[in-house]
């Protein structure tokens, strides 16, 4: 977690997680994953799916690949025999005998056809994920432990040396006393002047329980020798902070499984400072767990509707928040053409409630849903199965949602730092005048 923050290259997406139907094994085989993923896609996608067309993908791939493997095989057409069993069954026997032909793996066989069964039916968001693929996903929201001790760092343009960027809330660094802006002259006697955050990153992470000597300085107060102690570290989906006139800076970069309790925790120590108004930064973060921006938009909106999903069928759910919301104070969400999703649904949410104004540009533009499943073998299927409006029934799939103030961002914005930010410049302008008139 010690180098310069990155974003996380993160695919759209508004996930609503599913367990998998049948527990992984050594006694998985790869016709589990096939059977499963046929019945998923013929029966979840959210319009009526032409099960021949399923076949007519699964048959294309599985020739694609053969023709890869240099052998000149005919495939026999699929035809639709009416039943999940039936369907499943011909294209298990035509994996097998391009298996035997080549000796190649029939799980990777079946991979490529489930793959050209997702493909088939003309949808970008719905995709199969290979085992390592799906890590590579959920790495993405859920990004894993690293050991080090919990703070972002960039190098100081002034000093040259290495600058706290984010000190992450419980972990090594905070319980030392280090804080957001806290210069690193040297770590383990190692001067960090012209490092880059990569370099000091190898020199701050290592084996979990290893002590690391940081000679640290606070603006023009030497803070001496700092020893931490490095441990296990979650890395961030929330980042926070204070800025002038007590508002709230919270920047959600996904929204992972844990982001609704790391946003809670950043609301806590805001609301313990005396926030007295929020700016929530959405922008290029292109979604997540539609569970977590359901949790997050109802710490703002009491008992009103915070969106509508369409499925298949025209089977149509209105979910509400509950109560409990905080009280309202002035909020400014923050977005970009990259806000996307899952993002889009907080953001829908908290315009449509008049909880907040949107400041920045147009979002990305994505209304629907995808349904995540586990596979037996490790591997996962998303499908598309939903589509959903906001409060006010917009439709905002391929159109986006305009902001109220719009502002474009300025050439090399480095978010979250005033100076350098011209739509949170915006944001703060607006919250100012807000705050101003607001009742205390």
């Amino acid at each position: 977690m010690q180098g310069r923050f990155r974003r996380m290259a993160i695919t759209v997406a508004a996930i609503l997680l599913l367990p998998a139907s049948i527990g992984a094994s050594p006694a998985v085989q790869p016709a589990d994953d096939l059977r499963e993923s046929y019945e998923l896609l013929s029966t979840t996608f959210y319009s009526k799916v032409d099960t021949q067309k399923l076949l007519d993908g699964a048959r294309a791939a599985l020739t694609e690949e053969a023709h890869r493997r240099s052998l000149h095989v005919s495939i026999p057409q699929f035809r639709d025999q009416g039943t999940l069993e039936g369907n499943v069954s011909q294209v298990a026997a035509a994996i097998a005998s391009v298996e035997d032909a080549t000796h190649g793996s029939s799980t990777l066989l079946t991979y490529e056809v489930i793959d050209g069964m997702a493909k088939s039916l003309g949808d970008k968001y719905t995709t199969f994920f290979t085992p390592d693929e799906y890590r590579q996903f959920n790495q993405a929201l859920d990004p894993e432990k690293i050991s080090g001790i919990g703070v972002l760092i960039q190098p100081d343009e002034t000093s040259r040396f290495i600058r706290a960027y984010y000190v992450v809330p419980g972990t090594p660094a905070e319980k030392a006393g280090l804080q957001a802006g806290d210069l690193f002259l040297s770590v383990d006697g190692i001067s960090m002047k012209g490092y880059n955050a990569d370099q000091a990153t190898k020199i701050l992470r290592g084996k979990t329980g290893t002590p690391v000597r940081i000679v640290a300085m606070r603006g023009t107060k030497p803070l001496g020798t700092v020893t931490i102690t490095r441990a296990d570290v979650q890395p961030p989906t929330v980042i926070y902070k204070m800025l002038p006139q007590q508002v709230g800076y919270i920047w959600i970069l996904a929204f992972g499984r844990e982001t609704p309790d790391e946003f809670a925790l950043a609301l806590d120590r805001l609301q313990k400072a005396n926030v007295r108004g929020y700016v929530l930064d959405l922008r290029n973060d292109g979604g997540g767990y539609v569970n977590s921006a359901l949790d997050i938009s109802s710490k703002f909106i009491n008992g009103d509707p915070l969106l509508t999903i369409e499925e298949r069928g025209s089977h149509t759910t209105t979910i509400d928040s509950g109560a409990g919301a905080l009280p309202a104070k002035p909020m400014a969400i923050l977005v970009n053409r990259n806000t996307a999703s899952a993002s889009e649904i907080t953001a829908g949410a908290l315009q449509d409630d008049g909880i907040g104004v949107l400041v920045g540009e147009k979002t990305f533009g994505k209304g629907v849903m995808q349904s995540l499943t586990p596979l037996p073998d490790g591997a996962a299927i998303k499908i598309t199965t939903a589509h959903y409006l906001t409060p006010k029934n917009r439709d905002i799939n391929l159109r986006g949602i305009e902001p109220d103030f719009a502002v474009v961002e300025n050439k090399d914005a480095r978010f979250g730092e005033i100076e350098h930010d011209a739509q949170l410049q915006a944001a703060l302008n607006i919250l100012t005048k807000k705050i101003a008139v607001a009742k205390p």
